[in-house]
């Protein structure tokens, strides 16, 4: 048994434990992969076998909380056409930048503009370009704002994808140049800052990004939409068009993704409330004296009702969830989900159990969660 206290049986387990999820030893991080920082981050292998499995050229594929945007690039590699829907805009702008087809002259485009960009920088007429928030002091030191303001000004000259590739690598750098302790740790840790660190960091994400961008560029046969919005209302996604969801909802109690990225929803100019007001299962509401899950499966709930209207009748939900703990209480999210969802008129087909990776050097070994559900 876990210690996050599972509440399935031995038997359960033995019955539904596989290795053909767990891929382990496997490249997670390749090409535009790894362009942004995300937490709980879906690897790419899930995707892209239920694409090439439950899928055919000219199938439409919707990941309704697209995160980083993992299934999307997957579906665009795979020459399938799909759908990302997110409440946060960092989500939506890394999952735009991963996903869309430049043109050979926006690549020129970005690549003279990082071969200007010492001098663009340094240049004494450029204004710098900074957001308003409170408490902005707070959490960065004066010349890291500095810097930040004039690279964003910089991107600000740049127009289309260009700007959205560049724009996302400015959102890349956001945290690690502040007094934010982590990704995924929303406290304050000063730290002395070097002046031109913010710079040459973003120089360094950019050409990265550009080099890893042109490498996968040919091979993007699937054009992918991707949809700021309440997962709960999938406005605009019409009735019997989708052929495969594929997704791994925000898990109960386990993060908060506006307040982790919060900082960089304003040097982006996202909606910051719509992406808090928006998220579902988020760890503050859950923390709360006395919580319980009822208002997460009740959001759930509607995404489903969205998701059996979205779906074909032949299509096929892949979903990947673990199971959480609030208020001191272990809670079967899976088995809850699967009581949900036949309740909208899906047909359950078969379960898996994962195992994550507990050696690979980006797995947070203080994580409960060693294990996730694979749902059909």
């Amino acid at each position: 048994m876990e210690e996050r206290g599972d509440i399935y049986t031995d038997a359960q387990i033995e019955a539904i434990e596989s290795t053909e999820w767990d891929f382990f030893g496997e490249e997670t991080q390749g090409h535009l992969h790894s362009l942004h920082p995300y937490p709980a981050r879906m690897i790419p292998q899930i995707p892209r076998k239920a694409i090439l499995r439950w899928t055919g050229e000219g199938d439409l594929i919707l990941d309704p909380f697209a995160g980083c945007g993992t299934a999307l690039l997957e579906a665009t590699l795979s020459g399938r056409d799909s759908i990302g829907v997110d409440c946060n805009p960092v989500a939506c702008l890394i999952s735009r930048a991963k996903t869309v087809r430049y043109e050979q002259e926006e690549l020129y485009a970005l690549r003279q503009f990082l071969g200007c960009l010492d001098e663009m920088f340094l240049d004494e007429r450029l204004k710098p370009c900074i957001p308003s928030y409170p408490n902005m002091e707070y959490w960065f030191d004066k010349e890291a704002v500095n810097e930040l303001g004039r690279l964003k000004a910089c991107v600000n000259m740049l127009a289309g994808n260009a700007k959205t590739l560049a724009l996302c690598c400015l959102s890349v750098i956001i945290v690690s140049v502040s007094y934010q302790a982590g990704d995924t740790k929303y406290a304050r840790k000063e730290t002395e800052y070097l002046p031109g660190l913010a710079f040459r960091k973003y120089k360094a994400k950019l050409k990265s990004a550009l080099e890893n961008a042109e490498s996968v560029n040919g091979q993007k046969t699937g054009e992918s939409s991707v949809y700021s919005l309440d997962g709960r209302k999938l406005h605009g996604i019409s009735e019997d068009s989708v052929t495969l969801i594929v997704t791994s909802p925000p898990y109960l109690n386990a993060y908060d993704y506006h307040k982790y990225h919060r900082h960089r929803m304003h040097w982006i100019d996202g909606d910051v409330a719509f992406a808090r007001d928006s998220e579902i299962g988020k760890h503050d509401t859950f923390t709360r004296k006395g919580a319980t899950p009822d208002r997460y499966f009740s959001d759930m709930e509607r995404c489903f009702q969205e998701w059996q209207r979205v779906l074909k009748k032949d299509g096929h939900c892949l979903i990947v969830i673990g199971d959480a703990i609030v208020s001191g209480r272990p809670v079967a999210v899976a088995d809850a989900f699967l009581d949900l969802l036949q309740k909208t008129g899906m047909h359950f087909q078969k379960r898996w159990i994962r195992h994550l990776d507990v050696n690979k050097k980006s797995f947070n070994q203080k994580s409960r969660i060693k294990k996730e559900h694979i749902l059909l």
